[in-house]
């Protein structure tokens, strides 16, 4: 359709990936993928963009070269023995870290700078969640917004974004900063819709969304009075904690006790974040009590409720909380 090259490598067998939900960890086939990495066959062009891949290595040799790492080990452009006359590394914010060898380092253009030195690059882009993006320069630092969407499919929006910037930075020569943003403006569209290929032109009615200057401040309002409850809370608060947010979880920072100790913590808390992120499953009346002070606070609430019926909605819709049966979506739209 697209009239591009074709050179394709058999293999016996593959790895499968799953997902419990798209933010969640993937769980894969590779402890029975028996099979040992293949080498590829180099490739030399002048325009590369480059994945690394669990089946097989590949060297490539290029004028220019992105490099997207996609890993949970990523390994340096430079130890894959490949090489560039001009290079962007393409990465996301965990990947970055183990590049760098700090993984809780906090400060990315630091990081971003490392990397270029380190890997002899000539842009690092930084992807960094709900807060967008770095691009990274010896001329300067230049960032990115994210794009406010109605939901979130967050599964392959890192191919996305590297697809689009190598398009943009490689084929087409713009700067880094605009193939970031147009990168940023094209995986918007991708996670709404889910569909591809993806239009030539973006669709500019998402509301750009500039990361704060500070961590956004969350409080966590959910039941923990079960197992299933307590690994909610736990699982929402360690992905609200991955995109930089300081969250309180009443669980984890109060813990169980009489009301005249916990309520009064509770409430300083609520009036101490920005936003309430709120898990509405069974109506726990702790958690609406804490949804209807919030909002008579004037705070952002992001409810998630997947077995709600529309009726039960009606006090939350009419005081405009933020309503999504996606907990993905739920956790993007707490952060943003």
């Amino acid at each position: 359709m697209y009239n591009v090259p074709l050179t394709v490598t058999p293999i016996e067998e593959t790895v499968t990936f799953e997902y419990s939900y798209p933010l969640s960890l993937s769980s894969y086939s590779f402890n029975e993928f028996e099979q040992s990495r293949i080498q590829l066959p180099e490739v030399v062009a002048d325009n590369i963009l480059l994945f690394d891949l669990i089946e097989a290595s590949a060297i490539v040799h290029g004028k220019r070269v992105v490099y997207d790492p996609q890993s949970g080990a990523p390994l340096s452009f430079r130890s894959t023995g490949s090489t560039a006359e001009q290079l962007a590394l393409v990465l996301n914010s965990r990947e970055a870290r183990h590049l760098f060898g700090q993984p809780d380092a906090e400060d990315l253009e630091a990081v971003g700078r490392n990397l270029l030195l380190s890997e002899g690059a000539d842009v690092v882009v930084i992807k960094n969640g709900a807060y967008g993006a770095l691009v990274i320069e010896s001329s300067g630092v230049y960032r990115v917004p994210v794009f406010a969407t109605r939901t979130v499919f967050s599964i392959g929006s890192g191919d996305i974004f590297s697809a689009v910037f190598a398009w943009q930075w490689l084929h087409e020569q713009r700067p880094a900063a605009e193939a970031a943003l147009l990168a940023s403006r094209l995986t918007a569209q991708y996670c709404q819709f889910k569909y591809l290929p993806l239009p030539a032109e973006p669709d500019e009615t998402f509301p750009a969304i500039q990361p704060s200057a500070k961590p956004k401040k969350i409080y966590l309002a959910a039941p923990f009075f079960n197992p299933a409850e307590r690994w909610m809370v736990n699982e929402c608060r360690t992905k609200l904690l991955e995109f930089g947010n300081n969250v309180f979880s009443p669980y984890h920072d109060i813990g169980l006790g009489p009301a005249d100790q916990v309520v009064p913590q509770d409430i300083a808390a609520i009036e101490w974040c920005d936003t309430v992120f709120a898990l509405l499953e069974g109506f726990d009346p702790g958690t609406v009590f804490e949804i209807g002070y919030a909002k008579a606070l004037g705070k952002k609430v992001v409810v998630y409720s997947i077995n709600s019926r529309p009726h039960d909605l009606t006090m939350f819709l009419g005081t405009h909380c933020e309503i999504t049966s996606d907990l993905t979506t739920a956790i993007y739209k707490a952060s943003w």
